[in-house]
């Protein structure tokens, strides 16, 4: 079976005063994922853990020290991502300390092929340069992983303009990242490395590319003798465990039997992306369960999550789960404490009887459990992806969400050309482009996007018909605060206080001027007559009007590939599916114009239910939104975007399902059941005890009382609210986390509320998520 790591530690900031459970929480995630990582690279390269071995040597060693190991390592070692989503996650949020973590000023000196800036590398660690493997998992899940001989810019951008074989040849895209030599972070060290370590996720064309590229390595680091020990040695790590599919295609492809390669898994699952948003970064959960019928692995692993965020904050004590793949995991979760409760238990045994000298006198009376209580969490809700497929296919509006439409948030980063935060003057320009004529890359930045910036988190949430005047309001209050500091009638005391005010006037001032030239891209956009069709044309589909006219325009006119079929999917969502005949035209359409690919794809999202072909008989039933449409209220046309008093102002007059749902939670689900009837799979509704049992068990005793009245009950005082943890599975959207964070802050809204998720998406990485 798969290697396994050391135990998630109790929490360390429970005793913290002050802090809120929000902070508490993502602290320790940060700090235990930081020190499993530094512990995993301080391993000396001779010591082997390898999945077929025992790891109880390496997990009675390992410590939850936030890496603060003394001393330097005495090798070499290279870091190898599959693909730039797990870069960004591991370089970005798990290897850095909290001080360089936001910070814009000081970054890791750039190697070959990387077209962004990093936080500078760790010292003392023996790192000597990162490599990006795989240039997007859309390409090497459809194609072969043998021909990687080919240098391909690793900056060009997934979006819904199509897969990269529109871009360039398919063979040249998996040459991304060829592995040449880097610049060393330590002057100390040559470039070669002692140690490569390859972290990926367990995916199987992943796995297969990794193989292939440690057989080259032994080969060509057969010639060399500057390694360690004079050894090559290589570590491929899991995130966060490895599958049995990607186990077993290491040992065909004979990496598994080497001296020189062991296999880890590293359990670093839980990325906390801001102080309200968690997210596990796993973008196939759908396409797992629901296409492949392989849930098992991704079930077990969002269980495990939950786990951790318990361990931390205390076994929450109320759950609730909607949609197939919420009760799955639910009934993982349950699982997994009861066996770990009864593992401890007959360990407890079976030292009383050898103390006792063998009369066993502990007594375990199951039927007495009591509630959970004492966590930091008061109540969970599982929402299944499926439950709400209408909601990533609409446009947001909002600021952060038209950033991710435009630009594309990976892992809580936008990344820009240098250019547009920083335009040049009209004579820089004219030597930039007699210096440049070739028109070669530009440097790019990744800007955070969290609550670090404190003026992105007051904009992030605003709707674009705000968001520009509240920039310009800005401007001009700090315009007058520096005029009002830079009076020449100040005393000495006034100028002492405004010298020490300049660090953060600058600050203020950088973010500023960054966000008015984001502001300016995302209006451009909204703009655009195009943009203002699609819109207009989803609120019909959301009335349940036919639009296949206009789909077969779009098709016509070769639009984006997956904005096309965000609508497509939308029109089927709304309408209870498509009539046979026009679903065969559009399908017909669809393929020819964008290529034979897409008749698997559209195949695919038949499976997960985002298309269905309608029969033109009498007895069709209606569609199921236009049932939860009227049931749940999700059209406000009359909703204020500027002083919204709902968060139907997310896109201007549709209210999020997943939301609403959270929404009639909290107010409880008597009487509700014609609603649960449209939803996908049931809802389950337990109250987590002490001794844990199964889910089974747990069903035999209904809960009371529903979510709001739990709240009132706990609320200490009035400016403290309990604490709600809704975790989406299968993704969410910032249009969705716009809507929570408007909720949470509503004071008839009893609960503050953490979002966890699988992954951040919009529809286009949706929608490519399952090709």
């Amino acid at each position: 079976m798969a290697a396994t790591v050391a135990a998630v530690p109790t929490n360390p900031y429970n005793e913290k005063n002050g802090a809120g459970p929000l902070l508490n929480l993502c602290e320790a995630l940060r700090e235990d994922n930081r020190a499993q990582l530094v512990e995993l690279l301080r391993l000396e390269p001779s010591a082997h853990h390898q999945f077929q071995g025992s790891t109880e040597d390496y997990n009675n060693n390992s410590s939850y020290n936030n890496g603060s190991n003394e001393g330097t390592v005495a090798f070499r070692q290279r870091l190898v991502f599959s693909d730039r989503s797990v870069r960004n996650m591991m370089l970005r949020h798990v290897l850095p300390d909290e001080s360089s973590r936001n910070s814009g000023k000081k970054k890791a000196k750039r190697t070959f092929g990387e077209e962004e800036d990093f936080p500078p590398l760790p010292k003392g660690l023996g790192i000597v340069g990162t490599r990006c493997l795989m240039l997007d998992d859309t390409i090497v899940d459809n194609l072969s992983v043998e021909s990687d001989s080919l240098d391909v810019p690793t900056n060009i951008r997934h979006d819904d303009h199509g897969s990269a074989e529109v871009i360039f040849d398919k063979v040249a895209a998996l040459a991304s990242a060829v592995f040449s030599d880097d610049d060393a972070e330590d002057s100390d060290f040559s470039d070669e490395p002692d140690v490569i370590l390859y972290f990926l996720r367990s995916n199987p064309a992943h796995a297969r590319a990794v193989a292939s590229k440690i057989k080259k390595w032994d080969i060509s680091s057969s010639r060399s003798t500057t390694n360690y020990h004079g050894i090559l040695r290589h570590r491929v790590v899991f995130l966060p465990n490895a599958s049995l599919i990607c186990e077993r295609i290491l040992l065909d492809e004979g990496i598994l039997p080497m001296d020189t390669v062991s296999l880890h898994s590293l359990p670093i699952d839980l990325i906390p992306l801001d102080t309200d948003i968690i997210s596990l970064e796993m973008t196939n959960i759908i396409k797992d369960s629901d296409i492949q019928g392989c849930p098992s692995e991704s079930v077990s692993t969002i269980a495990q999550s939950l786990i951790k965020i318990q361990d931390i904050s205390g076994v929450v004590p109320r759950v609730q789960s909607l949609g197939p793949l919420g009760e799955a995991v639910l009934t993982k979760m349950m699982n997994i404490r009861l066996d770990e409760y009864d593992y401890h238990n007959e360990d407890k045994k079976n030292n009383n009887t050898a103390a006792n000298g063998g009369s066993d006198t502990t007594n375990i009376d199951m039927m007495s459990s009591t509630p959970a209580g004492n966590s930091d969490i008061n109540a969970i809700i599982l929402l299944d992806r499926k439950v709400d497929l209408v909601t990533p296919m609409l446009t947001p509006l909002t600021y952060e969400g038209l950033l991710d439409e435009v630009l594309g948030i990976d892992s809580g980063f936008v990344t820009v050309d240098e250019n547009i935060i920083e335009p040049p003057d009209e004579t820089e320009e004219d030597t930039d482009t007699s210096n440049n004529p070739f028109g070669e890359k530009t440097k790019m930045v990744a800007l955070p996007l969290n609550d670090a910036d404190t003026l992105y988190a007051e904009v992030r949430d605003q709707h674009v018909e705000k968001f520009g005047s509240f920039l310009q309001g800005q401007a001009k209050a700090l315009k007058e605060s520096h005029s009002n500091f830079t009076d020449k009638n100040k005393d000495l005391s006034e100028i002492h206080q405004f010298v020490k005010q300049i660090p953060i006037f600058t600050q203020n001032l950088r973010s500023l001027t960054n966000h008015i030239h984001l502001a300016e891209l995302v209006k451009q956009t909204t703009e655009e007559s195009e943009f203002r069709q699609r819109w207009q044309t989803e609120r019909s589909m959301m009335e349940s009007e036919s639009c296949y006219d206009t789909l077969e325009d779009l098709i016509s006119m070769q639009d984006p590939p997956y904005r096309i079929l965000r609508l497509l999917c939308l029109q089927s969502l709304t309408s209870g599916g498509i009539k046979s005949s026009r679903y065969d035209s559009l399908r017909r359409e669809v393929v020819q114009t964008y290529g034979y690919e897409f008749l698997f794809v559209l195949q695919n999202f038949e499976k997960i239910g985002l298309l269905r072909r309608r029969e033109t008989l009498w007895m069709d039933t209606a569609s199921s939104f236009a049932s939860l449409r009227k049931m749940l209220k999700l059209i406000n046309a009359e909703v204020n975007t500027v002083e919204p008093d709902d968060f139907a102002y997310v896109s201007s007059g549709y209210a999020p399902i997943s939301i609403r749902l959270v929404q009639a939670a909290t107010q409880g689900w008597l009487g509700k059941d014609e609603l649960l009837r449209e939803l996908p799979g049931r809802l389950v509704d337990v109250n987590q005890r002490d001794p844990p049992e199964d889910l089974s068990s747990a069903l035999k005793r209904k809960p009371t009382i529903n979510l709001g009245t739990l709240a009132k009950s706990l609320v200490v005082n009035s400016e403290q609210k309990p604490v709600l943890l809704v975790f989406f599975i299968g993704g969410v959207t910032f249009m969705e986390i716009a809507a929570l964070r408007f909720l949470s802050k509503r004071t008839i809204f009893p609960y503050q509320i953490i979002c966890c998720t699988t992954k951040i998406i919009n529809g286009s990485s949706f929608l490519q998520s399952l090709s």
